[in-house]
């Protein structure tokens, strides 16, 4: 796979990719039914087992603000 930014990507890569997706949705959709507001679940780090890999803290999109939006669509 060929993307527009970054790397070229293996089959592996994009489930990979995908599983961590889901797992972190997972784990935001719980702390919500939970009760978590946004600051707690920002707090609880949902991405931490991924954000050597995907993390970022600088630039357009960072990890704080892919769990924010993460947070937003599910509470709808």
């Amino acid at each position: 796979m060929i993307p527009a930014h970054g790397r070229i990507c293996e089959h592996a890569d994009v489930v990979y990719s995908r599983d961590m997706i889901t797992i972190v949705r997972d784990r935001i959709q719980d702390m919500i039914k939970s009760g978590k507001t946004l600051a707690e679940v920002k707090t609880a780090r949902p991405t931490r087992d991924y954000d050597a890999r995907y993390g970022k803290t600088t630039g357009p999109w960072t990890t704080d603000m892919f769990v924010e939006a993460a947070y937003n669509s599910l509470k709808k």
